[in-house]
């Protein structure tokens, strides 16, 4: 079993690398779909439970395919304020976290995801032989084993709305947080500066949007931080990666639709590199 997975993906983002990951939902054979994923070329996949259907048993499948895959697998949970715990103490590595407006809210997500010192998440070691990847629990010291899960979280609050923006810079600054995502659309949703008859790739690129943007990118630069982002094509985000951006969802994959994400990821990686 591979071990550091989360980390050194972590690492690779720190040293500018550009990722793409596929959203995952209900109605697809989770064996096939990762093996996919991987051969597709991936860099990491994601959950989707906050505007899809996917259940828990079916979750620890992905998670052991992960892992067999040697791939990062995040989740997009329901709600910002919900119980992530049994998916992180299973071997989720990464969260997603939607709608957190406010470093306030991001400390309690952080609290939910880190071991002390860095959070108060409660003790769910050797429950799952995915969290700690093969360290034996009886003979391995509690310390090592609750850093070895610590530096392996990867913690990516949403930005969705213009409260999320206007308090980014205190949100990154927080010990844990390793950037964030906005989610383009909710974004354009509460700001509402949009005409009626716009399609959704039109309101992305509204200057009101591309403004804040900016500001999410300028705030993930000036804090050390990474920036991703969803709901652009390959064209927008190969635009977004030239103002910073590293981390982008792209894809969504359900009803056994795994194949037709391999021109999706083919274009972007043109674009990009």
């Amino acid at each position: 079993m591979q071990v550091d997975i989360g980390f050194n993906f972590k690492q690779r983002l720190m040293t500018g690398a550009k990722v793409f990951g596929p959203l995952i939902g209900p109605g697809n054979e989770p064996a096939t779909t990762v093996a996919a994923i991987k051969n597709i070329g991936f860099d990491f996949f994601m959950i989707d439970n906050e505007h899809s259907l996917v259940s828990k048993e079916t979750i620890y499948t992905y998670i052991r395919l992960a892992r067999e895959h040697g791939l990062p697998i995040m989740m997009r949970p329901e709600e910002c304020t919900a119980n992530f715990r049994p998916y992180l103490d299973s071997g989720i590595q990464g969260l997603m976290v939607p709608q957190v407006d406010c470093a306030e809210q991001a400390i309690a997500v952080l609290n939910q995801c880190y071991f002390p010192p860095l959070g108060r998440r409660g003790s769910g070691i050797g429950m799952s032989p995915y969290l700690l990847d093969g360290m034996d629990v009886a003979t391995t010291p509690l310390a090592t084993m609750l850093e070895y899960v610590n530096r392996n979280v990867i913690l990516m609050p949403q930005t969705e709305s213009l409260a999320a923006v206007k308090d980014l810079p205190r949100t990154l600054k927080l010990e844990g947080i390793t950037g964030t995502v906005v989610g383009t659309h909710d974004l354009a949703l509460d700001i509402g500066d949009y005409k009626s008859g716009m399609l959704r790739g039109e309101v992305n690129s509204q200057p009101f949007i591309e403004e804040k943007l900016r500001q999410v990118a300028d705030a993930c630069q000036a804090a050390g931080k990474i920036a991703g982002m969803g709901g652009f094509a390959p064209k927008g985000y190969a635009r977004w990666a030239r103002e910073g951006y590293q981390f982008f969802t792209l894809g969504y994959i359900r009803d056994h639709n795994v194949e037709k994400c391999r021109a999706l990821l083919h274009e972007a990686r043109s674009l990009i590199g």
